[in-house]
């Protein structure tokens, strides 16, 4: 399985509205956090090269630097179908 689909998977199963915090994904996921907001970035809608991503996860960055990470409804979408 691919490291995106193993993402959004565990963010399917985690997610319950607010979010899940980008440390726990990482321990999940056996993935320093550095490595995994690279991988999430891809899947949001920021461009990236030029090339738009899916907008399949929002990142965001709270007030005391915690990064939390979301699906979107399409990326909830895509999830089920992976």
């Amino acid at each position: 399985m691919p490291p995106e689909d193993a993402l959004l998977g565990l963010l399917l199963e985690l997610d319950e509205g607010q979010g899940v915090s980008l440390a726990r994904l990482a321990k999940r996921m056996d993935e320093r956090v550095s490595v995994l907001l690279r991988r999430a970035s891809g899947l949001t809608d920021a461009v990236i090269g030029g090339v738009a991503g899916p907008g399949w996860v929002r990142l965001q960055c709270d007030d005391t630097g915690r990064w939390v990470a979301s699906l979107t409804p399409a990326g909830r979408a895509a999830a089920k179908r992976h």
